[in-house]
């Protein structure tokens, strides 16, 4: 049985984002953190997310890895912020500066000779026991000798090593607001999310409910039909007498034993198609007189 399904599609945006922190670059020590690039990821599926636990699911793990990889981000555009502020103020002494791009060249020398290979390839450049590595070792020491050639030149340019790494604060301090911005969006698609998972429980319960039971599952059109009948297919409606409440017309009681809290007429529409299912699955089309509306349902 499936519940009329609206114009209205839900669709949960789930926005994945790619930042960068790559260290290195073209001056000595500089991360290259650029702005976070966002993009859109809608998870498609044949039915909307509400009637299907699964798909609701997997949107909700990934708006929860969303926000986790904002605050990662935050974290690590933080530190590198720190660090380059801890630069800068080394930069501001001759004596320090140097030693410190000195230290700079010394690690970018051993992280050129690591990425180079495995550990045998290390050790066969170091003491060159394998002549078929010559010409590969040749390439090494050449890409190591214009990165020696780079910071040596930086040295002598304490200056330009100093604007750089204020551009790159600068640049740090930018990111943060905006990345910062999107942690309120991030939490209001996790609970967009979660409310998706709350309806499609619903759903999944009437779906093994109907199974059990053997029921027909009525058609978006007998659905739109009875909710017709019921209440002109208002959602909001309640009747004359106080009694009936929402596009299906539950009694209060009888919306409690289907899970539901408070007005039936306050709930949303998925929620009332949701819960309108799972009286059906257990009751059939007992609840809604087949004299009266309840004609548009199968016979069971």
């Amino acid at each position: 049985m499936q519940v009329q399904q609206r114009s209205r599609v839900f669709t949960l945006g789930i926005v994945c984002m790619v930042a960068a922190l790559a260290v290195g670059g073209a001056a000595v020590g500089q991360p290259d953190s650029a702005q976070p690039v966002v993009e859109p990821v809608t998870v498609t599926s044949n039915a909307p997310a509400w009637r299907d636990l699964e798909r609701a699911q997997y949107n909700l793990q990934v708006a929860r890895q969303f926000r986790n990889s904002i605050g990662e981000t935050i974290d690590r555009i933080t530190r590198d912020l720190y660090q380059q502020r801890r630069r800068a103020q080394q930069l501001e002494e001759s004596e320090s500066a140097k030693q410190l791009l000195a230290n700079e060249l010394e690690q970018l020398v051993v992280q050129e000779y690591i990425s180079g290979g495995a550990f045998e390839e290390f050790v066969f450049i170091l003491d060159g026991v394998k002549p078929t590595n010559a010409l590969w070792r040749l390439e090494m020491l050449t890409e190591l000798a214009e990165i020696a050639s780079e910071v040596l030149e930086a040295q002598d340019d304490v200056d330009a090593e100093q604007a750089r790494t204020q551009n790159q604060i600068a640049r740090l301090q930018g990111a943060l607001p905006a990345m910062r911005a999107q942690i309120g969006d991030a939490d209001q698609a996790i609970s967009a999310a979660e409310w998706v998972v709350y309806i499609a429980e619903i759903n999944d319960l009437a779906n093994r409910e109907l199974a059990q039971n053997g029921f027909i599952e009525p058609t978006e059109r007998q659905w739109y039909n009875l909710r017709f009948c019921e209440s002109s297919n208002n959602y909001s409606a309640a009747s004359a007498n106080g009694l009936f409440y929402g596009a299906y017309q539950f009694e209060p009681r009888t919306w409690e034993t289907v899970g539901g809290v408070g007005n039936p007429a306050e709930a949303s529409p998925e929620e009332q198609d949701a819960r309108a299912r799972l009286l059906y699955a257990r009751r059939g089309d007992q609840p809604w007189p087949r004299d009266y509306c309840g004609r548009w349902l199968p016979r069971n």
